[in-house]
């Protein structure tokens, strides 16, 4: 009988991520809000989960960096068949690489480039090390540059004091700051934490040496407090 999506998951693609070397640690799996759709007067939301974001841990004890999402199908499926849906999740994660497999094949897409991949075996799946190194040449960011630091260093509190969209919000600004860029403007909705955002962000900079004072401005007592 032919393996579905979760199966394909647990019995094809979750063991040759561990032959390809990625551990437990560096492969995150979470449930994501879906997109907010406008349908005349009312508003609705469409479900949405990302299988596996991929990330590296360049030192023990820093922060592990995304840099990828994998949708899984069903090995029925073409191995590209869930590609437009996790192009729209990386967008989200602000990751740069998607992959999409069926478990026995995968197709990869570069979003700095535009281009798709033709069907490879998973067994030539890259290794973390690989993907590093494409995503350093990609995002022009060189994780063992000083400048990269603060995207190293961790979260005060472990990994579940932050949501998704927060953290890829806090490592957009990092990576232009790894970059030598001097500003960046972070946009959000009302309730998406900007607060939370704004002080995880500097707490990070001051751990990692790379900030020592902040000013903020707030058009309200309440705020401030």
């Amino acid at each position: 009988m032919p393996l579905n999506e979760a199966d394909t998951r647990a019995k094809l693609i979750d063991p040759a991520l561990r032959v390809r070397g990625w551990t437990e640690d560096l492969v995150f799996r979470e449930q994501t809000a879906g997109s907010i759709v406008l349908d005349g007067r009312r508003a609705r939301r469409l479900a949405g989960r990302m299988d596996y974001l991929l990330r590296v841990r360049v030192n023990p004890g820093t922060q592990p960096v995304p840099l990828a999402l994998i949708e899984a199908k069903a090995e029925t499926r073409p191995p590209g068949h869930g590609m437009e849906q996790a192009r729209n999740y990386a967008r989200r994660f602000n990751v740069p690489f998607v992959f999409s497999s069926n478990g026995h094949q995968f197709v990869f897409y570069d979003s700095t480039t535009g281009l798709t991949s033709d069907a490879a075996p998973i067994a030539d799946f890259p290794e973390p090390e690989q993907l590093r190194l494409k995503w350093q040449a990609a995002t022009r960011v060189n994780l063992a540059s000083p400048a990269a630091r603060a995207l190293l260093t961790p979260y005060r509190g472990g990994e579940g004091t932050r949501r998704y969209y927060q953290d890829a919000a806090i490592r957009a600004v990092f990576e232009k700051v790894a970059r030598g860029e001097k500003r960046a403007l972070l946009t959000l909705a009302t309730g998406a934490g900007k607060t939370f955002i704004a002080a995880n962000m500097l707490r990070r900079l001051f751990d990692a040496g790379m900030a020592r004072r902040a000013l903020f401005v707030c058009d309200r007592d309440e705020l401030r407090t």
